[in-house]
């Protein structure tokens, strides 16, 4: 049957890459044997994702599984209930086979573990495999699963799309449920899908979202923003795009960085600093920087990033959509000291996460805009007419 030989695919794979740390399993039975027991007959129609293999960061609760934010302190006790963005790729055909490594409580770039082992980039191997959804890319990259579900706040989704060779959108917030999702900073916090190509994310999305998004034939009577000096701006122009350059506002970081730190404090009151000792070197470092935000300091922050989010939506009014790279620099090599080169990896990720538009990753290609339907459609135009994804620099 063909949901015995995705399953058969999947287990093969995870078979292959045992070594690179792609998932983790918390429970005393892996996922993928637990799935292979479940008798799943084929309906009369078979639904939207039939047989698509896929995992979710574990950052999202699916019932019956432990979910440990890529730490030590959480996971010791099994999900009551599956988070909603599951429940509707389940009930849509797909077969959930493992939940995917990650950057310890979502939170890096590099998706280094002292907890649960480094995830290492199958495609990529000297490079790191991004984060902090790096298991959700390197199980797409390594073959192990059809798509995955991340988590995205500065760029969790994006950078490792860019550093394995995937897919990955970032929606807007709220566009999908944040229920039973582990949260960092809820006001960025977003679920997004991952696939190995845009049609395939774009096929998801219409799952998750129940928006079907269609290729146009090309992106005639498009205005095109390219910022950073896209490398792949000409290929809009060819096809029929209107490009012009514009300039990314990075003066929103700050407001944005001081926004994530005081929430993420919040986030992790009950655990920090009172189980330091069990958090990595790198969070506790983040979280202690973090320390002493105020609320008039909070406030002052919210009220700045409004400011500059008004502007750049002013400026860029006309503009349909935005291309730039994922990635702020050269990708993450492996093994690297994450906290010298987070803020310049994430750098373009997380300006556009602060704007709080969505966008998707093509690799090394960032298409930002303002529906998700806007980006998907110009990724998939370029798609349609032999866009490739762009490798890490």
């Amino acid at each position: 049957m063909e949901h015995e030989a995705a399953i058969a695919r999947s287990a093969e794979a995870i078979r292959l890459h045992r070594g690179h740390n792609i998932l983790i399993e918390a429970g005393a039975e892996p996922v993928i044997d637990r799935l292979a027991r479940r008798d799943r007959p084929v309906p009369a129609t078979p639904p939207e994702l039939w047989a698509w293999t896929f995992v979710v960061k574990d950052m999202i609760d699916v019932a019956g599984l432990r979910t440990t934010r890529g730490s030590v302190l959480y996971g010791s006790e099994e999900a009551l209930t599956t988070a909603p963005c599951v429940e509707l790729l389940e009930r849509a055909g797909a077969l959930l086979v493992g939940k995917a490594n990650q950057h310890e409580f979502a939170w890096g770039v590099t998706s280094e573990n002292p907890h649960w082992g480094d995830v290492r980039n199958p495609r990529h191997e000297h490079l790191a495999p991004g984060g902090s959804s790096g298991g959700t890319a390197a199980a797409l990259a390594a073959g192990i699963a059809r798509f995955g579900l991340g988590t995205d706040t500065g760029g969790s989704v994006r950078i490792p799309a860019a550093c394995c060779g995937v897919v990955g959108l970032r929606p807007r917030a709220g566009v999908i449920s944040s229920e039973g999702v582990a949260p960092l900073a809820p006001m960025f916090d977003v679920v997004g899908p991952m696939a190995t190509s845009v049609a395939d994310c774009a096929r998801v999305w219409r799952v998750l979202s129940g928006e079907a998004v269609e290729p146009p034939r090309s992106l005639s009577g498009l205005v095109v923003g390219v910022a950073e000096g896209c490398a792949q701006a000409g290929e809009f122009a060819d096809l029929g795009a209107e490009v012009r350059e514009i300039a990314l506002p990075y003066g929103i970081l700050s407001p944005y960085w001081t926004i994530v730190g005081a929430q993420a404090r919040r986030t992790h009151e009950a655990t920090y600093p009172a189980n330091a000792a069990s958090y990595s070197a790198g969070v506790r470092r983040k979280l202690d920087d973090a320390g002493g935000i105020g609320h008039r300091e909070y406030r002052r922050a919210v009220e700045e990033l409004s400011a500059v989010r008004a502007g750049f939506s002013a400026e860029t009014a006309g503009v349909d959509v935005l291309v730039m790279p994922t990635l702020g620099g050269p990708a993450p090599r492996a093994g690297c000291d994450e906290a010298a080169v987070r803020g310049e990896v994430g750098r373009i990720t997380s300006v556009v996460s602060a704007l709080g538009l969505p966008a998707l990753a093509i690799g090394d290609l960032q298409v930002v805009g303002r529906r998700e339907a806007d980006v998907l459609r110009a990724g998939l135009c370029r798609e349609a007419r032999g866009g490739a994804i762009p490798a890490p620099r």
